[in-house]
């Protein structure tokens, strides 16, 4: 998703989406539990804290789009806080003493939480803006942006980070 993605429909969407992710799951399978581990990826991240950070933005979206489908606004997901570092910060600080196996857990759940709402949702509406948005980014601009777009960042931290390991 290096640029600006424009599926021609639903099921070119959810193909870039299943795509990215398996491309994302090949990275995290050349890995073994000690690396993901490793605090340094990013900041002090370890790879662990960046997939429990794609887990929060997995389910913030799947709760929207939900939302969507049930007519009414979901609650606030970091409550009190105003910027994304705020709210990265307030994810991190829930799951950092996570076990690795939760966090894996997670991380794979929340996809196909995402994957069903986004598969839930009609192609007319994906092309509109969240109904409480105050801007004009449509609903399948935001999937695109928490999955494969979320999965080509940290995947690049995450890829550099090896290689200054090796």
């Amino acid at each position: 998703m290096s640029g600006p993605v424009r599926p021609a429909d639903k099921a070119e969407l959810l193909n870039i989406i299943q795509a990215g992710y398996n491309q994302f799951e090949t990275l995290l399978a050349s890995l073994n539990e000690e690396q993901m581990m490793i605090p340094g990826v990013n900041g002090s991240w370890s790879v662990k804290d960046n997939l429990a950070h794609l887990a929060a933005w997995h389910s913030y979206q799947a709760t929207r789009l939900q939302g969507v489908l049930d007519g009414a606004e979901p609650p606030d997901p970091a409550p009190g806080c105003e910027t994304e570092d705020e709210i990265n910060e307030y994810f991190y600080q829930r799951s950092k003493d996570l076990p690795l196996t939760e966090v894996l857990a997670d991380f794979r759940a929340s996809y196909q939480h995402v994957l069903a709402a986004t598969e839930a949702l009609s192609w007319e509406t994906l092309n509109e803006p969240f109904p409480w948005s105050d801007n004009d980014v449509p609903m399948g601009g935001y999937c695109l942006g928490n999955t494969v777009g979320h999965y080509e960042l940290h995947g690049e931290l995450i890829q550099r980070w090896l290689d200054s390991q090796a």
